[in-house]
């Protein structure tokens, strides 16, 4: 497209309405973009910036998302075409599907997703680049994908893997909404499967000792109930397991108004205070499963939370204790997660939902991923120099403060898993980002060293507001008189622009 003109008629003629042109022809839409079907050309001729609806360039034949809008408010769907690459598509969505294409990896996607994530049907072997949590669902079936590394870490609908060659589930989801699928792969087990699951698991392996489980005849796979899978596979060890032992051992410990269930687990209708009582244990000797006060298991040595209940209603406290991973900690805690003073290193495995203060600050920890709800603030000695924080030292060591929910969404903006390729388009996008802008404050960029080549480039890297300035050098806008020019200034100016 060559002219303001040129661009109005292809619009018009795809029944795109509301939008505005600008001089450089850039297209933005206040309203939907339907063109599912209706693109002769294998690339689009129009330059889309921002969508403010949904935006549909689906069953077509288009090789590329070239001139796909930075941003698109709703949903985009690119499915059924014969792209390679997501280069181009938009940085944020609603729903985004990419589905049956020819793409081999995920490079480029959005980054941030309000909906669901659709890449099935292509030649993918990987599933890196994608978002932290989606939103909807995430379906990465009928691929060649062999690994979940990189991929999202918490999903609030189904996720549907399914027809891979996948030979393991390690790095995979840690929270599945509802349907964890993964049947038609290379799985020898279940290990390492998320460790919530709201609905079914559907697989081609056959687990024994399930109490609950149907089997497809058709499709040659079993589908169980996740819950009960979770609980065969994280089956914590502990030492007794005889019911007359657990009540035994229950009123030892001053612990009153607790049930023992089925499976031996006790669900206690009040406190539970282990604070100190546990000297000859590294694990608690018996699962709990729901505690409604508070459950306090500090100041002792466990090297392990496993036994710990699935949901405390008070507050959860092992502090002061050796132990060096969060799993089997509890999936909701209804006030305060207080983990201080051990050896943890990492926060995998952090309990779903925080409603208070999350403390785990005088452990070796690097980062704070793991995290995913705090409703009240994160005390940690891990310092993050982008977001607001109180500091103050405790027992000579310094310790930080942070909102939850702010660490939440730095977390979900700087803790998305990004491909080779992406972390070298990142690193040349910042050194020319640097170039330019020097090039620009120094003073040293000649109008004759603008060409089509530099707005390219600059366009290509989404540098969007440097090129701004860029084409303001070349082509000023005009400045209202405030005094005469002399002599000197219009022989400058007057054969290049009105005066």
């Amino acid at each position: 497209m060559k002219s303001i003109e040129d661009v109005e008629k292809w619009l018009d003629k795809h029944e795109i309405t509301s939008y505005t042109i600008s001089s450089n022809l850039n297209v933005n839409v206040n309203g939907n973009v339907n063109l599912r079907g209706k693109i002769s050309e294998n690339i689009l001729p129009v330059n889309f910036e921002k969508i403010n609806g949904y935006f549909d360039i689906s069953n077509n034949s288009l090789v590329s998302l070239e001139n796909c809008p930075v941003e698109v408010e709703k949903d985009f769907d690119c499915s059924t075409n014969r792209i390679e690459t997501l280069f181009g598509a938009p940085y944020k969505v609603g729903d985004f599907n990419c589905s049956d294409n020819l793409l081999k990896n995920l490079s480029y996607s959005p980054k941030e997703i309000d909906g669901y994530f659709d890449c099935s049907k292509n030649q993918l072997i990987s599933i890196e680049g994608t978002p932290r949590t989606i939103k909807g669902y995430f379906k990465c079936s009928y691929n060649q994908i062999t690994s979940l590394k990189g991929g999202p870490k918490y999903i609030k609908d189904y996720f549907d893997c399914s027809n891979n060659k996948i030979d393991s589930l390690k790095e995979g989801p840690i929270t599945v909404g509802k349907d964890y699928i993964c049947h038609t792969n290379e799985l020898q087990d279940l290990e390492d499967i998320a460790e919530e699951i709201g609905w079914d698991i559907t697989t081609d392996i056959n687990l024994n000792h399930m109490k609950t489980s149907t089997f497809d005849e058709e499709n040659k796979y079993w589908k169980y109930q996740g819950k009960e899978v979770i609980e065969h596979i994280y089956k914590p060890i502990v030492a007794i397991s005889n019911k007359k032992d657990i009540e035994k051992w229950l009123k030892k410990n001053r612990i009153h108004d607790f049930k023992i269930l089925a499976d031996n687990s006790v669900d206690v209708d009040g406190d539970v205070r282990l604070s100190n009582c546990l000297e000859t244990y590294k694990k608690l000797p018996i699962k709990f499963n729901e505690v409604k006060g508070d459950f306090d298991i500090s100041d002792n040595e466990l090297v392990s939370l496993e036994g710990s209940p699935k949901k405390v209603g008070g507050d959860f406290l092992a502090y002061k204790n050796e132990i060096t991973s969060l799993k089997g900690a509890p999936k909701e805690v209804g006030k305060n997660f207080i983990v201080l003073k051990n050896n943890i290193k990492s926060l995998e495995h952090s309990p779903s939902i925080v409603n208070e203060d999350y403390i785990c600050s005088h452990n070796p920890l690097s980062n704070l991923e793991g995290l995913t709800h705090v409703g009240g603030n994160i005390f940690t000695s891990v310092c993050i120099p982008t977001l607001k924080f109180k500091e103050f030292s405790y027992h000579s060591l310094m310790t930080y403060k942070y909102s939850g929910i702010e660490v939440i969404e730095y977390l979900e903006k700087d803790y998305i898993t990004l491909t080779e390729e992406e972390e070298i388009f990142r690193k040349t996008r910042e050194n020319l980002k640097t170039v330019v802008t020097k090039l620009l404050n120094e003073r040293t960029l000649k109008v004759e060293m603008i060409n089509d080549t530099l707005l390219k480039n600059l366009t290509k890297y989404n540098l969007i507001n440097l090129k701004k300035r860029v084409l303001a050098l070349k082509e000023p806008e005009e400045i209202k008189l405030k005094r005469e020019l002399t002599e000197a200034e219009i022989l400058e100016s007057v054969f290049k622009k009105e005066i």
